[in-house]
């Protein structure tokens, strides 16, 4: 067997990125299998998000973020700030 050197800087770009993310999945699904099948370390933009949903508290977070008041979710939980119980 050959031993040939592979250069990722051709895979790990902008434009492979930008034309991956604007194909069908099937092809990114392709170009995935052929990296992991060869050994060859997969860019970032060809990482998979974590399985599953995600946590109750980071979907809360997320929506905090998204509202932006001072009443979040977290500081209900913890009594906090304006949840803080009053004396």
């Amino acid at each position: 067997m050959t031993i040939a050197t592979i250069d990722t800087s051709r895979i790990d770009n902008k434009p492979v990125a930008d034309y991956l993310a604007s194909t069908d999945r099937r092809v990114t699904i392709g170009v995935r299998f052929t990296l992991e099948a060869l050994g060859i370390p997969l860019p970032d933009f060809l990482c998979r998000k974590l399985a599953g949903r995600p946590g109750r508290a980071a979907l809360m977070a997320a929506v905090d973020a998204d509202t932006g008041t001072i009443h979040t979710y977290r500081a209900e939980k913890l009594q906090v700030g304006p949840f803080a119980p009053r004396k």
